[in-house]
């Protein structure tokens, strides 16, 4: 009985629990899923689409609990294709899509019907193609462009290089152009910016000086006529001679402010 209920184990030197640990949940998940061919995930719509049977409409990215069920055929023999099954959030029918490795889209299979449907650009060339096929006709396009060029007399190449020549340096006269009237610009910005700091200062000197009391009293007698007699408004008033103080210090350091 004893033998049968062991608790003692062999550990190797190289025995890691984390790792052993991992690779149990590793294992335990392909438990899960190595019976079942739909797998249940959560999935957003990649596309919007509505459903046939109650035209419903799902947008895009909505979230659903899916299923994903892998199919047989593969792309190029490498890729594999999916099989993603969702059910409609109001009528509850199947609507399932698969994907399209060639075209790097999805295509609608069963219970619904896209919203928007891709066409082809206004070059001509189809959204649909493949890197091969991409490549290809863009070898072809630089193909004809050479036996383009290779046909053309060497005078046109050279009027062509020379169109090209005096394009460019029309591009580069206008830039260095705008590029003195930014210059300018900036120029004239700090010309008026100084003086108006100029003028500020003056306006403010002008305003802090003194003026006489002889003049104060002629300017009082002056506003006091033109009241009194309506014939002086047309005479101009006298002009204010402001003398600007001399700083002085007296004995005990203090600034004093005297006329000449």
């Amino acid at each position: 009985m004893s033998e049968r209920k062991a608790i003692n184990k062999y550990y190797p030197p190289n025995y890691n629990p984390l790792e052993a640990e991992r690779a149990a949940r590793k294992f335990s998940k392909k438990l899960k899923t190595m019976n079942k061919d739909a797998v249940t995930i959560r999935l957003m719509t990649p596309f919007s689409m509505r459903c046939v049977k109650c035209s419903e409409f799902i947008p895009k990215s909505r979230k659903f609990n899916g299923k994903k069920e892998s199919l047989p055929e593969k792309y190029l023999d490498t890729v594999k294709v999916y099989r993603l099954s969702i059910k409609c959030p109001r009528c509850n029918s199947l609507i399932s899509f698969r994907t399209d490795p060639k075209t790097g889209d999805y295509v609608m299979e069963v219970g619904g019907v896209r919203n928007f449907v891709r066409e082809p650009t206004a070059d001509g060339v189809p959204t649909d193609e493949t890197l091969d096929e991409t490549l290809e006709r863009l070898e072809k396009e630089q193909q004809r462009q050479n036996e383009m060029l290779k046909n053309e007399p060497a005078e046109d190449r050279l009027q062509q290089l020379e169109a090209r020549l005096s394009k460019l340096q029309k591009e580069q006269q206008d830039y260095e152009e705008l590029e003195n009237l930014r210059r300018q610009n900036v120029l004239k910005m700090q010309r008026a910016e100084s003086a108006a700091s100029v003028a500020t200062d003056a306006t403010d000197a002008a305003t802090h000086d003194e003026i006489t009391p002889e003049e104060f009293e002629k300017r009082r007698l002056q506003l006091v006529s033109r009241e009194t007699d309506p014939g002086a408004l047309n005479k101009p008033l006298p002009t204010v001679h402001r003398t600007k103080p001399k700083i002085r210090t007296n004995k005990l350091g203090v600034v004093v402010k005297k006329r000449l």
